[in-house]
């Protein structure tokens, strides 16, 4: 049986998101471990750190999700 386009859109998605989280994550971690080892401290997740890499995201899956012609209203701006 073929699979609807929809659910392959969402099986994808779902992969990529995955692996980008991942890899988002070990760049958070590096980032993290290198600050901390400069200022001899252990490193900790904060929520000073969280809110704004989280709001980031948000704007990202916006700007993807926005239907073409407002995406080029915006840009005459």
């Amino acid at each position: 049986m073929e699979r609807d386009w929809r659910t392959q859109a969402m099986v994808v998605g779902a992969v990529a998101g995955a692996l980008l989280g991942l890899l988002a994550a070990r760049l958070y971690i590096t980032s993290v471990e290198e600050e901390a080892a400069q200022k001899g401290e252990t490193p900790r997740l904060s929520l000073a750190r969280a809110v704004p890499i989280g709001l980031a995201v948000l704007g990202v899956l916006r700007q993807i999700s926005a239907p073409p012609a407002k995406r080029s209203a915006r840009k005459k701006r």
